[in-house]
């Protein structure tokens, strides 16, 4: 859910919108009527940078397609085999 405020009100709030924002809320800030800012949690930034980056969404859907299919090594076994 997103909500809208003002610089004036992000200021005295703060400590509050950092609360909100953890539990999934996301604020766009406004200055004169004109968005000056979002703020989103560290962990929505991470997923829209995946979403944007093409090669690595098309590694990780390959990976799981991978492991579906049973096509993977666990760590254990491959750093065992590796020391010898």
């Amino acid at each position: 859910m997103d909500k809208i405020i003002g610089v004036s009100e992000a200021r005295s709030h703060l400590p509050f919108i950092l609360k909100n924002i953890a539990g999934g809320m996301r604020y766009i800030i406004t200055q004169r009527s004109h968005v000056k800012a979002v703020l989103i949690s560290p962990e929505e930034i991470e997923s829209l940078e995946v979403a944007a980056d093409r090669d690595l969404l098309d590694d990780l859907r390959a990976a799981q397609t991978d492991i579906r299919k049973g096509r993977y090594e666990k760590a254990r076994s491959y750093f065992t085999r590796k020391k010898r």
